[in-house]
């Protein structure tokens, strides 16, 4: 319950009334109490009183419509300047733009995604506004995009945004009217895509489709290898399937990160990958997370892979393994290109499904898919990965876990027929 406090002098008299709550809008960590302030004569203590009940009303949160120090201000006395102020997109827009602790290129990602995906629906809208942020037009706009069309890599928009999208639209969204939710005093009550239903992004478990994840055989991945006109390119076809490396990280790979103390059980130091600047370039820094940074054992495949790489290519100790024409950082549409071709060729010939759609990613999830496959644990995955947490390794590939594992059935088989399991020595 709000409480007033009045405020005296050294005199003893009242210079001031305040009303004080613990304010439930806050999140956890921040400070709890709010206040607010008036006059010390019989009109401040009655309004006090008024604003005191206002708040109890409120479930302990500024009374909606309530500006700190001015009192109940609509919007016709907040004037056009105001107005425009919390319109959607110019609050968005100055949300994301003063936002600190992220790079460069996430801040233009975001600002890509409510140009497109967001503004065309709630640009013009007042933050503020009950009727233009509700459940219900939330809600509307989730459906929308639930069937819209979108393109995978440079092709036709011909397949249907994926939950996961959707998923990340609505978060940004959502975390944009949480801020207006958290001002002081609130802009809002509440935040209205807390109550969204959002699609399930396991399609009900049926399918990594939803992921727009293609786990390919050694064979597929042998296939397109082999289609593949350029050694370089073959060699990193094996690199990443073998390594389980994301493309940035991947393209990062010099020599001197080869870890080489003890000849039979080489390692790859993976503690770089390339990253956007913001301004449409590149550089050498930290990979995507914490985890991201790791030494992982390789195969003699990828150990020969790198040799041969080092031996045609003369490289030195900090020359890049995977390289453009003029030496330069590999980007990852010119390289997305060739694998396209040998993709299409692939399938021409025969050796690779025509329903399967790979990107270079996919080699990624391949590495992953192998291994749990054929049994390892998940954490040896994630940490291999460089997933910072392994319900990401789960969520990916949990379907993936072997399905019989003979050891299992038989203690369930022995619990069901009524006898007694047999503790095994560990």
């Amino acid at each position: 319950m709000a409480s007033v406090h009045p405020r005296k002098n050294r005199d003893n008299e009242v210079t001031s009334y305040q009303v004080k709550w613990r304010d439930a809008g806050r999140r956890d960590g921040d400070p709890l109490w709010a206040t607010e302030k008036f006059d010390g004569d019989e009109e401040g203590a009655a309004a006090a009183a008024i604003f005191k009940a206002a708040v109890d009303e409120a479930g302990q949160r500024w009374p909606a419509g309530w500006v700190k120090g001015q009192g109940y201000i609509v919007a016709e006395e907040a004037g056009a300047d105001d107005d425009a102020r919390y319109r959607f997109r110019a609050y968005a827009t100055a949300i994301v733009e003063n936002k600190t602790g992220i790079e460069e290129h996430y801040r233009r990602a975001c600002m890509r995604e409510l140009e497109t995906h967001i503004f065309p629906t709630f640009g013009e809208c007042d933050v503020r506004s009950t009727a233009h942020f509700s459940s219900a037009t939330v809600r509307s706009w989730v459906r929308r995009l639930e069937n819209t069309y979108v393109a995978k890599g440079r092709g036709p928009r011909n397949r249907k945004m994926s939950p996961k999208t959707i998923r990340n639209l609505h978060g940004l969204l959502s975390s944009i009217l949480t801020e207006a939710v958290e001002e002081e005093p609130p802009l809002r009550a509440r935040n209205p895509c807390e109550r969204t239903a959002l699609p399930r992004t396991d399609d009900g478990g049926s399918s990594p489709d939803d992921e727009d994840i293609e786990f390919l055989t050694p064979e597929e991945v042998a296939a397109i290898r082999d289609r593949l006109t350029l050694r370089q390119d073959q060699l990193m076809v094996e690199v990443a399937y073998g390594t389980g490396a994301r493309y940035s990280e991947l393209t990062a790979l010099a020599p001197y990160l080869l870890v080489d103390d003890d000849p039979a059980r080489m390692r790859l130091s993976i503690h770089r990958a390339w990253k956007r600047d913001g301004a449409g370039g590149y550089y050498l820094g930290m990979p995507k997370s914490k985890r991201g940074r790791r030494t992982i054992r390789i195969s003699t495949s990828v150990v020969e892979a790198l040799a041969e790489l080092r031996r045609e290519q003369h490289l030195a100790d900090d020359d890049l393994y995977f390289t453009g024409d003029q030496g330069q950082r590999l980007h990852a549409s010119t390289f997305a290109d060739r694998w396209a071709r040998a993709v299409k060729k692939a399938k021409k010939e025969g050796v690779l499904p025509s329903y399967k759609h790979p990107t270079p990613h996919d080699l990624r999830h391949s590495h992953a898919a192998a291994l749990i496959s054929a049994g390892h644990a998940p954490t040896y995955v994630q940490r291999r990965l460089g997933h910072e947490s392994i319900k990401t390794t789960s969520d990916l590939y949990g379907h993936l876990l072997p399905e019989t594992d003979d050891a299992a059935m038989a203690t369930i088989e022995t619990a069901l027929a009524g006898g007694r399991t047999t503790l095994r020595a560990v």
